[in-house]
Order: structure tokens, then sequence, then C-alpha cells
């Protein structure tokens, strides 16, 4: 019981109250998991299993930590290294738990109304967990660092900019996605750690 009102009241300083929005959140989220977890699943069949397409729901993670990081500092600025890393924590979190929902939705969804004779390649998926792991960890610091250090709305703006160059990286590049794995680990682990000395410069030059 103090584990969940913990992670309720870290979540609700992060920005993701969701008390508050009421049914009208509850509603979005059960839209997302819905289209992305079931019916595109469901359309796609046998090919949801593709390596490359199982990677990219690896990395959902990264479509939602930003944003939920950005709207938390928006709202209550941290005021100390500790509770900007906390609040980066249960961003990367929340991500990490839709992209959870979503990919295990998408599988349930193929394997009980598909006739599908082979599991999907796990060890992929693995590395593409741990990368969407990082990637959500990144993407959460970066819009900190950019919240704390501009704004609010400049961080969702470069949000909106970094989304887009991945989409247009993934449209061109997908079949990568698989292979550069352990090299995309790396890139996000470092962008995360800059991201900390920068939020940490940001915190020092408010006092």
């Amino acid at each position: 019981m103090f584990l969940v009102e913990t992670l309720a009241y870290h979540l609700k300083r992060s920005g993701l109250d969701f008390s508050r929005s009421g049914w009208r959140v509850i509603l979005v989220h059960v839209a997302i998991i819905g289209v992305f977890g079931v019916w595109w699943p469901y359309l796609k069949g046998i090919e949801f299993l593709d390596p490359v397409l199982l990677s990219a729901y690896a990395c959902l993670g990264v479509v939602f930590a930003g944003p939920a990081a950005a709207q938390g500092l928006a709202k209550d600025p941290p005021r100390t290294m500790r509770e900007a890393l906390t609040r980066i924590a249960m961003a990367t979190l929340y991500g990490e738990m839709m992209c959870v929902v979503i990919l295990g939705s998408g599988l349930t969804t193929v394997y009980s109304l598909r006739k599908v004779l082979f599991g999907p390649d796990w060890s992929g998926l693995a590395w593409a967990g741990v990368l969407g792991l990082t990637g959500a960890i990144a993407m959460a610091a970066v819009s900190a660092w950019i919240a704390l250090r501009f704004s609010a709305s400049v961080a969702r703006g470069a949000l909106r900019l970094i989304f887009l160059a991945l989409l247009c990286l993934f449209f061109f590049k997908s079949r990568w996605l698989p292979d550069i794995a352990a090299r995309g680990i790396l890139v996000c682990s470092g962008v995360a750690i800059l991201s900390f000395f920068g939020i940490r410069r940001a915190l020092m030059a408010r006092d």
C-alpha cells in the first residue's frame, strides 16, 4: 500500500495526476491501446511479428516519457537534482508502462485471433526493449533540461521536432532498427548523461 501511495504521489508531481483529468484522460489512453494494441496488430496479423515492427513497439515509451516530463516540470519545477531525477524516473516509468501494455496487447491479439505457429525473436525484442528504456530516459531528460533551461513550451516544440526526425528516420531506415540496438543504447545513454549535467547546471543557475 505504501508503494502504491508513493508511486501515485510522484506521478502527480510529474504532471500525471489522472484523478484531476477524469474520464477524458482514461478514454484517451484506452483509445491509444485499442488502436495500437488491438486494431493495428489484428490488421497486420503475422506481419506484426516482424522484428522491425516489434522493435518499434518496444521503443514506444519514448513517445510518452518526454511529453510527460515536460508537462510535470511546467506545473511544478523541481528545486533539487534529486527531485528532478525522480520526475524523470516517473515519466520514464509511465512511458514504459504504456509501452508494455501496448506491446503486450498487440502480441496477445495476434496469438489469440490468428493461427501463429512461431514466436517472436525474443533476443532481438529484449535488445529493443533496452533501447526503448534508455531512449525514454534520454527523451525525458532532454525534455526536462530544455524545460528548465528555457520553458515548457520550448520543450514541447523541441519534442515535436525530435519525434518528426525519428519518424522520418524510421520511415527511410526502419530495417536498420534491430541491428543498431546496441549502438543506439550507447547513444541514448550518452544523451541522458549529458542532459543530467545540463539539468544540474540549470538548477544551480536558478539558485
